[in-house]
Parts: C-alpha cells; sequence; structure tokens
C-alpha cells in the first residue's frame, strides 16, 4: 500500500516536470523609446528629441559632419551593452546637398563614396558595391540615434526575427 501511495504522490511531480520542460515563453522588454527619450546600451534613458521632420533631418545632415561612436544590439526580448558589436573601423560621415556622402574611416583614412537619400526618417547610402539604411530614432545638435534592422541575421543569443542593431554617431565640425 505504501508503494502505491508513493507512486501516486510522485504521478504529480512527474507530470509538472514534463509539462514544465517545453518552450517557455518569453517575456518582452518593457524597455522602449519613448516620445523625447530613448533607450541606449543596457536598457539606460536618453533624453533627445524624437519629433522631427524629414527636412530637419536633411538639414542635420548637412549641418556638420557625423562619427559613428558605439553600436549594441537589442531584440524584443533584451537590450545589449556598449561594445558588443565589434567594428573594426570607425567612420565619420559627411553628407553633401547634392545628394552625395562621403564616408572616412577613421582607421586608415580610406574614403569611401555613396549617394544618399531620406525617406521620412530613413537614410539609405548606396554605393556601387554597397547599400544599407538606417532609421533615425532621435537627435539633437550633438548625437543621432539610428537604428539599423538585422532581422534574419543572427548575432549572439539574440532573437534573429527581430534583430536590430542601435548606433549612436556624434556630430563633429566639418573636416
Amino acid at each position: 500500500m505504501k508503494k502505491i501511495m508513493t507512486l501516486l504522490l510522485l504521478l504529480p511531480v512527474v507530470a509538472m516536470a514534463f509539462l514544465s520542460c517545453g518552450d517557455d515563453i518569453k517575456p518582452k522588454r518593457p524597455i522602449n523609446d519613448k516620445p523625447g527619450v530613448v533607450f541606449i546600451e543596457d536598457g539606460r534613458y536618453d533624453t533627445i528629441p524624437t519629433d522631427f521632420s524629414s527636412e530637419q533631418l536633411r538639414e542635420a545632415l548637412l549641418a556638420c559632419d557625423w562619427e559613428f561612436s558605439y553600436s549594441f544590439f537589442y531584440d524584443d526580448y533584451k537590450i545589449g551593452h556598449k561594445g558588443e558589436d565589434r567594428y573594426f573601423s570607425r567612420f565619420r560621415y559627411t553628407y553633401h546637398a547634392d545628394g552625395t556622402a562621403v564616408a572616412i574611416d577613421l582607421v586608415d583614412g580610406k574614403q569611401y563614396d555613396y549617394n544618399y537619400s531620406v525617406n521620412a526618417r530613413t537614410v539609405t547610402l548606396r554605393s556601387k558595391t554597397a547599400s544599407f539604411s538606417f532609421g533615425v530614432m532621435a537627435m539633437d545638435s550633438r548625437h543621432m540615434i539610428c537604428d539599423e534592422s538585422l532581422a534574419g541575421q543572427t548575432a549572439g543569443d539574440y532573437d534573429s526575427n527581430s534583430l536590430t542593431r542601435r548606433m549612436i554617431f556624434l556630430s563633429k565640425k566639418h573636416s
């Protein structure tokens, strides 16, 4: 009789173990951009204007050079940290009113020429060999916060369906 009682008591424990081994639903990250406030690395916040027009974005691109400072990854579930997205080079971008842009590699001085366009808050740079786009999430006279979708790619243990690179550019006087 003791064996039967022990088995009956263990049955719910074994059933719970089997049921809890399935894929748990991951909670969405609670940190999101808000009007006038964007998240940066490790989920910290930065107060920076998020309400601007396409024309204001164009004017800001032309007003100074934009130097890549750092980036990090995030997805629908977590926000990464500064330095996890390793770049071998840093670039300074100079945008011109004629729709051209020049990127200078700050490590070796090599120059890359692009044509660019601004559509709403998305900047697209195109060369003969490459093309990439990023959305400007926030900007002021000293820095610009941009997102580049990396959906479908992999990086660490981020969700490839919502993988995004957040890039921070600093404004510099024209060189």
